[in-house]
């Protein structure tokens, strides 16, 4: 492993570059593409919904946010510290005289800098897509025009935005702390954030799925559109600055108690 001490953020650079080069980056992108498959299909028949029901209520609350927005992030953020922990190569990073808190907060801007553009960018195609489709005849006929998209677009995006940067802080200190974070990772996905999350009301004010939806509803600002318990996008965001400034603090304080030799 080479660390190229002249650059500002080496760590972060290794951190982009084994990803770009790894399998992880390959498979996020594929799993960001889901949306836009679902945007194609949507295209071919859109006879069953409005174009602004099946973004909001099918692609972004039934799909985006409770399944593919934690795997997708858990597979990067997993494997910045824990590919290195499981390898035994953490050492190498703290041979520099660079502290632990740097360490992890530039593992954690590798994992946005990869994380954001890829997922965001397939949320972003599948909207693209979806808003070419016609809708139901029945409003053509009527002379009916499709609702404004855009709306839908900034608050998903936003809320998006907030998601990954929440679950890459989490599952990057989880890591840390548990062998095979992955394998960890991927049941909370499925049966905390998108099974339990769903039906029962008290793991929804713990969960990430629940403040993200909840910037989405409330930027969205339709009351046709909303959640149970859902917060105001204020109270969402701060809510999960702290949860990732606690991820962050117990990530550092964890490798600095970890023995790397």
């Amino acid at each position: 492993m080479t660390i190229l001490p002249w650059r500002p953020f080496p760590i972060m650079t290794l951190t982009i570059r084994q990803f770009l080069v790894g399998r992880a980056v390959r498979i996020v992108a594929a799993l960001a593409a889901v949306p836009l498959l679902f945007a194609l299909v949507y295209r071919i028949n859109s006879e069953w919904s409005t174009v602004y029901a099946f973004l909001v209520d099918r692609v972004f609350l039934d799909v985006f946010s409770p399944t593919l927005l934690p795997i997708m992030v858990l597979i990067l953020a997993t494997g910045a510290l824990g590919n290195e922990v499981e390898d035994r190569t953490l050492l190498y990073l703290t041979l520099k005289p660079r502290t632990r808190l740097r360490i992890v907060l530039e593992k954690f801007g590798g994992i946005l800098l990869v994380a954001v553009p890829t997922i965001l960018a397939g949320l972003a195609l599948a909207f693209a897509l979806a808003s070419t489709a016609p809708g139901p005849r029945r409003l053509i006929d009527r002379g009916l025009d499709q609702p404004d998209l855009m709306p839908v677009f900034v608050a998903a995006m936003v809320a998006a935005f907030f998601g990954i940067v929440a679950f890459a802080a989490i599952f990057l200190a989880v890591s840390l702390f548990v062998p095979r974070a992955l394998l960890v990772g991927i049941v909370y996905a499925f049966a905390w954030e998108s099974l339990l999350g769903r039906f029962i009301g008290g793991i929804r004010l713990i969960s990430i799925r629940h403040y993200v939806q909840s910037i989405f509803v409330s930027m969205l600002d339709d009351p046709d559109w909303t959640i149970a318990n859902a917060f105001t996008a204020r109270a969402a965001m701060v809510t999960i600055l702290v949860a990732v400034v606690l991820s962050i603090a117990l990530a550092t304080w964890r490798l600095g108690r970890m023995q790397l030799d």
